[in-house]
């Protein structure tokens, strides 16, 4: 009986997010202030959630059914309302299960539930910090999550609510690279929001994009880094369409920094100590057009300098041999989740520590300056 409930669970879910499609992509929610050590602190606007505290904190199950119900219709309008990713589990709170409503509806706007134990209420604006995981969450993951993001913040001496919650953004069937988050909100991380406006992004490629995420992602002024694909000739790509050669796509990187903190030339010379710019569409055993060394600028004057740096390196470091491309940049795509944040949750796995670790313990000795 226990395996005809699940399978039927299963089921059921999957039919909800297949049918129920999602409306807002979940990082236009926030603006990441700043990322290292594997953890962003991402600032918040207002959110309205429609929420269920179960009567027993394990039961997360009841509680999705419940919110599900209101979203489905189960309120006053009969108004089905479309659902947002991520769906949130607030362990401080009984587990309380909530889901997040799109942009454009007003509390005032929304019709009330019929089940009087569905709450509709607005959170205000906030500072959190957040630390991603793949795979399938229960308690004992959550858990070790929960102790490796309190470490973190309180080796950086940011303060926190304790107020920790799971962020899971994908469908409930999806068991592997399934993208889940740990958040908290943190009260002693302040950023102006004229420095966030500031912020700039650079695109480059250095072979395996796990590898040019590790060696930028800890870089001071770094704020943020995601792994993608550029520089091909097809829309929305997949990895498994890249890498087999079928795209002319980069595996690149899209870094966001403050200029105020760290300067192009020096994100220009990072990229060049970080892989081996000789080596045509090849980092190593890394074989393909995929992996060329690659600069995408955004603007003549990241053009110019860009050149300058490859032409004092050439000339200096590289006996004339670089074979770096420098294009224009057009569009990025972003990689599939279980691609983001790969090294800082995997930096024990075989392809991590023979490979990765050499490029970014490397990067931090040349240039421990870019590092705290």
């Amino acid at each position: 009986m226990m395996k005809i409930f699940l399978i039927a669970s299963v089921f059921i879910l999957s039919t909800f997010f297949t049918w129920n499609k999602l409306k807002t992509p979940e990082d236009e929610r926030y603006k990441v202030v700043k990322s290292f050590s594997g953890i962003e602190i991402r600032s918040y606007e207002n959110q309205i959630y429609a929420s269920y505290i179960p009567n027993n904190s394990d039961n997360r199950s009841n509680s999705f059914k419940a919110v599900a119900g209101y979203i489905f219709g189960a309120n006053d309008q009969e108004m089905k309302i479309a659902m947002t990713s991520p769906v949130v589990v607030k362990l401080h709170n009984d587990n309380e299960m909530a889901f997040v409503m799109p942009d454009d509806y007003k509390i005032i706007e929304l019709p009330k539930p019929l089940n009087s134990q569905v709450k509709i209420y607005e959170e205000a604006a906030s500072m959190k910090a957040s630390l991603r995981f793949s795979g399938f969450s229960n308690n004992i993951r959550e858990r070790n999550k929960i102790d490796q993001l309190k470490s973190i913040l309180e080796s950086n001496n940011i303060s926190h609510n304790n107020d920790f919650e799971v962020l899971v953004y994908n469908a409930p069937y999806q068991f592997f690279f399934r993208r889940n988050e740990i958040i908290v909100t943190v009260n002693s991380f302040k950023v102006q929001q004229n420095i966030i406006s500031e912020t700039k992004k650079i695109y480059f490629g250095t072979g395996c994009f796990w590898c040019t995420e590790a060696v930028f992602e800890d870089a001071t002024g770094v704020l943020n880094v995601q792994s993608g694909y550029s520089g091909g000739i097809i829309k929305n790509p997949t990895y498994s369409q890249v890498s087999k050669g079928q795209t002319d796509h980069a595996e690149v990187c899209e870094v966001t920094y403050d200029p105020s903190q760290i300067t192009l030339d020096d994100l220009f010379e990072l990229f060049f100590v970080s892989h081996d710019p000789t080596t045509q569409d090849r980092q190593g055993n890394d074989i393909g057009k995929h992996y060329r060394s690659i600069i995408l600028y955004s603007s003549p004057e990241e053009e110019r300098q860009a050149r300058k740096v490859l032409l004092d390196m050439n000339q200096e470091v590289f006996d004339g041999q670089i074979v770096t491309e420098i294009s224009p940049f057009e569009v990025f795509y972003s990689a599939e989740n279980y691609h983001q944040n790969y090294y800082a949750d995997n930096k024990y796995a075989s392809y991590c520590r023979v490979v990765i670790s050499p490029k970014v313990e490397k990067a931090k000795k040349k240039l421990s300056r870019l590092y705290k």
